[in-house]
């Protein structure tokens, strides 16, 4: 990918390896707001770097829909062009 993303969206992506419930990308990102972090999530998830998991609260796969105005009900995690932008971008 091309464009430079914003340090609050290269904080996301490192931590969506794995997948996170959005409550605990909260907790782990404790300075930054949960209504920037949702709107960065689904920034994200329209540039096809992040995708939505599961809903938690019913425990089914939510494949590409979710409920954007319920961000704390999914978990998310990288697609696998998120991951290329991880391993191209991000290095330590």
């Amino acid at each position: 990918m091309q464009d430079e993303q914003n340090p609050l969206a290269k904080k996301i992506i490192s931590l969506l390896v794995f997948e996170e419930s959005f409550s605990s990308i909260v907790s782990e990102l404790p300075d930054e707001s949960r209504y920037a972090l949702a709107d960065e999530i689904k920034s994200l998830i329209v540039k096809d770097l992040v995708k939505p998991c599961k809903n938690s609260e019913n425990n089914t796969l939510s494949g590409i829909l979710y409920d954007s105005d319920a961000m704390n009900s999914y978990t998310f995690i990288l697609t696998a062009k998120g991951l290329a932008y991880l391993e191209n971008n991000l290095k330590t």
